[in-house]
């Protein structure tokens, strides 16, 4: 029987990796944007160096996933985390004593983001095996945590300390961050939940790859899941759109309240998935789900009301005050939502596809978002802001209204609170 003692380690160290990488890098890449805004004065740089970093996760995630069934995940993750303390040496020894070109902090963002695209993919597809069942919903919540925090402090620092230190400062402190997560990885028991019985793969990688697709088609409470992520992830990308569009350019709202508003994303983020960690699982995970759903597409579709003509002559003051509790209620939502939704991804996987499913999802959900700013930006030029939050907040209502009526889905939804994988349903 696994001691309580050695899950806490794992957590713990987990945790401590997770946090000097996270806020390191953001600190990084706010310092990268500003840099690369400052030099060139130009949006489309930085939105290059945008697309450099979400670009090799949505081409690689697939064969991240499939590595990290074949191999040792914690040799991944561990390899990766000094591979990135190195390149970034490179880079700022570059940087420092031969070229300050911006191509140089492409090619540093672009290697970084390949390199990352692996460990993403080793890490997720480990935390099963660190902490068990009993303890994934607390891990998972703790590691969103852990992300909106550095989401939050990662700018207001690399704001701070921007006009006083090089940019060279900023890749050593990225640097520190990958050695301490290195070292903190390497006394973490990666395999303490492991399936004894895990095949070791043997094939290539593409067939290996085709298996796990086909393990996810055969799996229906699998298939949905990644699709609800993936639905989600689309109608969402809606907001980050529209939410400047309307503060800035509708409601003529000074910059520093769109800092808060949008700030107060990932404070709900934070607060509602620390409470998560602090709750028991949760154990009717299918009204979690619709719940979440059903909140989301209302709050999304509330979100347009400030620009409806009968309410364009209340104060801003008072419509900052609505915005900023639509947007912690949404992201409160969306963890709400996602966090079930991993768990039960995590516990209806085996093992030796674990890897794959999650790169499936990542890729997947990793498409959508962008693929939703470019028709929501599109849309923004043709359509009122308000009714394109009502449409993307009918399209997830809609959605699990369906699932709700046809009881398929909620009913596997019910066999959930085990780790075996769901029975095999076309």
């Amino acid at each position: 029987m696994v001691s309580q003692a050695a899950i806490k380690k794992n957590l713990v160290l987990f945790l401590l990796a997770k946090v000097v990488i996270v806020l390191g890098s953001n600190i990084y890449s706010f310092a990268i944007g500003l840099y690369v805004l400052s030099v060139t004065g130009s949006a489309v740089n930085f939105s290059i160096t945008l697309l450099l970093t979400i670009l090799p996760r949505i081409l690689l995630a697939p064969l991240a996933g499939t590595l990290s069934d074949r191999w040792n995940r914690k040799r991944i993750i561990i390899t990766t985390n000094f591979a990135c303390a190195l390149w970034i040496t490179v880079i700022c020894v570059l940087f420092i004593f031969v070229t300050q070109d911006i191509w140089l902090l492409y090619l540093a963002t672009c290697i970084l983001s390949i390199i990352n695209t692996f460990y993403s993919s080793a890490v997720m597809s480990s935390i099963y095996n660190m902490v068990g069942p009993d303890h994934l919903q607390k891990a998972m919540s703790l590691n969103q945590a852990v992300v909106s925090f550095s989401g939050i402090l990662g700018p207001i620092l690399g704001g701070v300390f921007f006009g006083l230190l090089p940019l060279s400062s900023f890749m050593i402190m990225n640097i520190c961050g990958f050695f301490i997560s290195g070292l903190a990885s390497l006394f973490i028991n990666y395999y303490l939940f492991a399936e004894k019985t895990a095949v070791q793969q043997t094939g290539s990688i593409g067939s290996e790859l085709k298996e796990g697709l086909s393990f996810v088609k055969k799996q229906t409470l699998l298939r949905k899941l990644i699709f609800i992520s993936i639905w989600v992830n689309f109608w969402f990308a809606v907001f980050p759109i529209a939410l400047p569009y309307l503060v800035l350019t509708i409601r003529d709202m000074p910059s520093y309240q769109f800092g808060i508003i949008e700030g107060s994303f990932a404070v709900g983020m934070l607060v509602m998935s620390t409470i998560l960690s602090l709750k028991a699982e949760i154990k009717r995970k299918s009204l979690s789900l619709f719940v979440g759903m059903l909140c989301l597409g209302v709050l999304l579709a509330l979100l347009g009301v400030p620009q409806l003509p009968m309410f364009l002559a209340v104060s801003n003051q008072v419509i900052f005050v609505y915005l900023l509790i639509i947007v912690l209620l949404l992201a409160a939502a969306i963890m709400i939502i996602n966090i079930p939704v991993m768990v039960l991804i995590q516990k209806s996987t085996k093992d030796e596809y674990r890897g794959r499913v999650m790169a499936i999802l990542e890729t997947g959900a990793s498409a959508a978002t962008p693929l939703g700013f470019i028709l929501f930006g599109l849309f923004l030029e043709w359509l009122p802001m308000w009714v394109m939050m009502v449409v993307a907040g009918v399209s997830i209502i809609g959605f699990i209204l369906y699932q709700a009526r046809n009881k398929h889905f909620f009913r596997l939804l019910q066999q959930t609170d085990q780790p075996k994988v769901m029975s095999t349903e076309a």
